[in-house]
């Protein structure tokens, strides 16, 4: 027996070895043919058997394969997977390519893991680095504008340094703005602003839009999140990436607004302008001009020419000029074992398009590092400084608009007098007159900031079972801004007439020193289950737990310092100021939360999430419980059933239905304005801690109450949201070169938002004028997106994507307390009413008359019947044609909303055998409508072109000034009227870029990128806009993350000198190896 049994060994040990000898080995390497870096983690399988193995960190794999051969299939999230044949080769190198066919693109926002885009009931868009453009000031907050579906992003100023406004979904708040929450590489940032941060170093960046998605942000996440990640170091040898470009800018005038070329001054029998005096007009030995006299009577006309005596001067001509920026950027990157890195510095400079103004100096290191400690224990650092240097008036720029457009084209702005000074008004060249250039004269504006963002993320897979994850990070941002104003005793005119800027005629110094710092802390669990691999269930379930555990912090800090009377000589300092002022303001606040989310998943076919989260807040008093946000989504791939099969499969491969249910918060904060908006304006977390106001009196001080009372009661805004869609893959010719795939999706969403906070009249016996409350009981917002990814033309050496994306939102005030309206204007301009049922963004005001038989409400007619023959309609408005003026109703009624109907955006890429890359992206925003507040006031005095456009008033053909002044002063002089309220929807060409590649076109070995490149931004605008750009917003240009509030969410569509945007031509030279 014994015997038999060693035989039977034998036997088996030369089977053994015979099966042994029948493989053979083939060894290789994964790369990824857009760049050439290496992919770790690609599965390699033998087709048709369950052998297989992965590409380790450095892309490379052993493999052991039967003799025979076989095929090999590569396969990876993402990537289109490729079939080789092993033949007699014993090394197998292959380059993967992306699949824009899959919906298997790995996000994390919303989620807070790393989950397949295929199985999410949300809504998450993800823009690569590749679809975002190199735009000439490289700011993150411009790249995206038209990049996301559904929000409403526009570039709202031209200015240096202005951020974008941002509204992902809706209004979910009156007073606080519509900032998403900012996250970079899941850690929280709120000092910084978008704009400062780099975004040459950008990997991609992920957005969730609304509360059903950012539930898990709790209550800093209703307006939506925005998550950038940045570039990692890939396994291989050290990449380094250097581009360099430079640009030109030009101020966009698509309206054409200009002074008239023509004027209605009292003139002598030469045509001279003639002072009140009767005299020919003349300028003194100050600068300044006689008071002239505007006939502006019913038989007035615009048709006077200017002469010798008084030329012309085109004001916009001496504002603007042609601005230069450049832009470098370096990137040094790679890995190898178990470390990678990735290095990234830019500099950039930015020049401002207004004469005699600074410029715009930013600089920018990054660093991301990564290593394995030890066996599934990661630890990553990132870290970024941004340090932005502007000498440019920036924010003010608008000031510069007003104090030139309020001029009369015979004021030349650059004249000074025998001892070369400025003026700064010019007496009867204009009420409101006064030179821009005297400010740049005599001011000097300096904003330091200092941004360091540097944040640890320390991972480790216990099991499979158990993943624990802890993030820290800390975002400082330190403030120094500076505004000099010099003694102008000097100045003969400023001294005559006390006229000056700043502090007063001696001058002063105002510097604002900010430090703001927010920390984040966020702890992590996930617990995961197979049923089938780890339980032996013949069920395909697999199971999902967070657990985690969310702290932050905020500090702000603001010394406000100022300095009066300074010496005449220069330089100075406080310390020679004859007086001097100090005050600060310090705001902090706590929150933390918990978050509990519960993913289960049956297959690829279902899957369904519930959770909440939990915030508490350091504002104790009333608000010091909980605050509980719930969620759920689920998601239902129709498409990996068994009826979806044959020819429904071959042409929609992919097809799944989500719908998601979330809510979410805002914390009670409100914000005070700043210094010219230079420095943001600063926040206050106390609204529900009873505090007094403090002054000085008769060298005492004093305790008084606010004007606005602070209310302990006061509760969380919530935003409650509900969204369903469907993401699916279309080939309508499958295997073709035109269409073969086309990936779209959907959005539906609805929001209502709760408890929103705004100030409640208070009886006169509290001794209050008003108080914080939760006073507008609901809003609510509804919308639509859509996104279509689409491969036109795929051919072997041609391939032409076209990504299109829309969107449509609409917001609006549900019921307030008291059931009463709410009266909103921003500083003198247009009337905004926020009504009970009525959409956020409608305008109030005067309209005028379109029938001479038009009656009001409640049936009285306007124009008695009796004087029915005095009037006529001209352009479609009733004109009185004795006085030649418009008529408008006594009453204020809705002349419109000021928000667009939809967003479009069209983006086109064309590659030619990977050396020539052609893009454009042409955006579109239809139905919306401005308020042009600048033309309103241009027509107070007769500055604005259409004065000499001639109109036709019973059989009279002329440029009659009474008819266009009417439209300013009829019924309210200055009053909000239909007449300014135009269509500013309009098309833009965004962006459009010519790149050549000499490294692919000449198959260069030693490099792996040789490119030139041509972009344009704002090439070309389609629109019948009246104002110089459509896109331009006084109230919403400003804020940005920081401590600002943002935009104003209510008050959208105001152009009230708005600063334009640029026009701007670049070339870049760009290589790697």
């Amino acid at each position: 027996m014994r015997k038999y049994l060693w035989v039977g060994i034998l036997l088996l040990g030369l089977s053994c070895l015979t099966a042994f000898a029948q493989n053979r080995t083939i060894t290789g390497k994964v790369t990824l043919s857009d760049d050439g870096s290496v992919m770790p983690g690609v599965s390699v399988a033998l087709k048709g058997t369950t052998r297989g193995t992965n590409t380790d960190g450095s892309g490379n794999y052993v493999f052991s394969v039967p003799e025979s051969g076989g095929k090999l299939v590569f396969s990876f999230v993402g990537i289109a997977t490729q079939e080789v044949v092993i033949g007699n080769q014993a090394e197998i190198n292959v380059q993967l390519r992306p699949d824009s066919r899959q919906l298997s693109e790995v996000v994390v926002t919303g989620t807070g893991v790393a989950t397949d885009k295929k199985k999410l009931g949300i809504s998450v868009e993800s823009i690569s680095a590749a679809r975002l453009p190199a735009i000439s000031n490289a700011t993150i907050d411009q790249a995206l504008v038209g990049k996301i579906a559904g929000a409403q992003i526009s570039s709202s100023s031209g200015a240096p340094g202005a951020p974008v406004s941002i509204q992902l979904r809706g209004i979910n708040t009156l007073g606080g703005g519509t900032q998403p929450l900012i996250l970079i590489d899941g850690v929280e940032v709120t000092s910084t602003a978008l704009n400062a941060l780099d975004l040459s170093n950008v990997e991609r960046v992920e957005v969730v839009q609304g509360a059903a998605s950012a539930t898990i942000y709790g209550a800093q996440g209703a307006n939506g999140v925005i998550q950038i990640f940045t570039k990692r170091g890939k396994q291989g040898a050290t990449r380094i990436d250097f581009s360099s470009r430079a640009s030109q800018d030009s101020y966009i005038n698509v309206g054409d607004v200009h002074k008239p070329f023509n004027h209605s001054f009292a003139t002598d029998a030469q045509g001279n302008i003639l002072d009140n005096t009767g005299k020919p007009l003349t300028r003194n030995d100050l600068g300044l001009w006689g008071q002239v006299t505007w006939e502006r009577e019913a038989t007035s006309q615009n048709n006077k020419p200017y002469n010798s005596n008084t030329p012309y001067f085109d004001h916009f001509a001496q504002m603007f000029r042609t601005s230069t920026n450049l832009n470098n950027s370096l990137n040094i990157s790679g890995g190898a074992g178990k470390t990678d890195y990735s290095f990234t510095m830019t500099n950039i400079n930015q020049q401002s398009v207004i004469n005699s103004d600074g410029s715009l100096n930013r600089s920018n290191f990054s660093a991301n590092i990564g290593i394995e400690l030890v066996k599934n224990l990661t630890l990553r650092s990132t870290t970024q400084f941004a340090y932005t240097n502007s000498s440019s008036f920036g924010a003010d720029a608008g000031g510069f608009l007003s104090s030139a457009l309020y001029t009369w084209p015979f004021a030349d702005l650059n004249n000074k007098d025998k001892d070369g000074n400025p003026t700064y008004k010019y007496g009867g060249a204009g009420t409101n007159s006064s030179n821009p250039f005297y400010q740049t004269n005599y001011q000097n504006y300096s904003t330091k900031v200092l941004d360091v963002i540097p944040s640890l993320n320390l991972n480790y897979k216990l099991s499979k079972f158990l993943e624990l994850d802890y993030k820290y990070g800390i975002n400082h941002s330190r403030v120094d801004f500076d505004r000099f104003s010099q003694n102008q005793e000097g100045n003969p005119s400023s001294v005559a007439k006390n006229w000056y800027v700043g502090e007063g005629l001696t001058g002063g110094i105002a510097q604002r020193n900010t430090n703001r710092t927010n920390q984040n802390s966020l702890v992590s669990a996930f617990i995961r289950t197979d049923f089938q691999k780890d339980f032996g269930l013949n069920i395909p379930i697999t199971t999902s737990t967070q657990v985690a555990f969310d702290w932050r912090r905020y500090d702000f800090n603001r010394d406000f310092i100022n300095y009066t009377g300074l010496p005449r000589y220069q330089p100075v300092n406080g310390a020679q100021a004859q007086s001097n002022s100090i005050s600060t303001w310090r705001d902090q606040f706590i929150t933390y939360g918990y978050l509990v989310n519960q993913r289960i998943e049956y297959g690829d076919i279902l899957g369904l999430t519930g959770g909440f989260r939990a915030d508490y807040s350091s504002v104790f008093n009333e608000g010091r419980g909980a605050n509980v946000f719930p969620r759920g989504d689920g998601y239902l791939r129709l498409s990996k059933l068994g009826f979806w099969s044959g020819s429904l499969a071959d042409l929609i491969p992919e097809f799944k239905v989500r719908a998601a249910y979330g809510e979410a918060g805002i914390q009670p904060v409100t914000y005070f304005g700043g210094l010219g908006g230079f420095y943001g304006s600063f926040p206050n977390h106390y609204i529900r801690t009873t505090t007094l106001g403090t002054g000085n009196y008769d060298n005492g001080s004093y305790l008084s109450l606010n004007a606005v009372a602070s209310n302990p009661a006061l509760k969380v805004e919530v935003s409650k949201e509900f969204e369903f869609g469907f993401d699916l893959g279309i080939q309508p010719n499958k295997g073709g070169v035109f269409l073969p795939f086309i990936n779209a999706n959907l959005t539906v969403w609805n929001r209502q938002g709760k408890d929103v906070i705004w100030p409640s009249a208070q009886a006169p016996t509290t001794g209050i004028q008003s108080k914080y409350d939760n006073y507008v009981v609901g809003l609510s917002s509804s919308g639509v997106q859509a996104t279509i990814d689409a491969q036109v033309f795929h051919g072997t050496d041609l391939t032409w994507d076209l990504i299109t994306t829309f969107g449509s939102q609409k917001s609006f005030l549900d019921q307030t307390a008291d059931g009463k309206a709410i009266p909103l204007t921003w500083g003198s301009a247009a009337t905004y009413t926020l009504r009970p049922g009525e959409q956020i963004g409608t305008i109030y005001g005067y309209k005028a008359l379109t029938s001479v038989d038009q009656t009001d409400p409640d049936g009285n007619r306007y124009i008695p019947s009796s004087d029915a023959t005095k009037y006529e309609l001209v352009d479609g408005r009733v004109v009185n044609t004795a006085t030649k003026q418009v008529q408008f109703t006594n009453d204020k009624y809705s002349l419109g909303v000021t928000a667009p109907k939809f967003n479009m955006s069209f983006t086109n890429r064309f590659n030619l055998k990977r050396w020539l890359d052609v893009s454009f992206q042409i955006d579109w925003t239809a139905g919306q409508k401005t308020y042009n507040q600048t033309k309103e006031w241009m027509y107070s005095e007769g500055l604005h072109n259409d004065f000499d456009k001639p109109v036709t008033i019973g059989g009279q053909s002329g440029n009659w000034v009474a008819y266009y002044r009417s439209f300013y002063d009829a019924s309210e002089s200055n009053g909000t009227k239909d007449y300014f309220l135009e269509n500013s929807s309009f098309v833009r060409l965004r962006n459009a870029s010519v790149a050549v590649d000499f490294a692919q076109l000449f198959d260069l070995k030693f490099l792996r990128r040789l490119q030139l490149s041509y972009t344009g931004r704002n090439l070309l605008t389609l629109t019948k806009y009246s104002g110089l750009d459509p896109e331009a917003n006084q109230n919403v240009s400003g804020g940005g993350t920081g401590s600002a509030a943002g935009q104003v969410a209510a008050q959208r569509g105001l152009d009230f000198w708005s600063f334009p945007n640029v026009k701007t031509h670049q070339i870049g030279l760009s290589f790697g190896f």
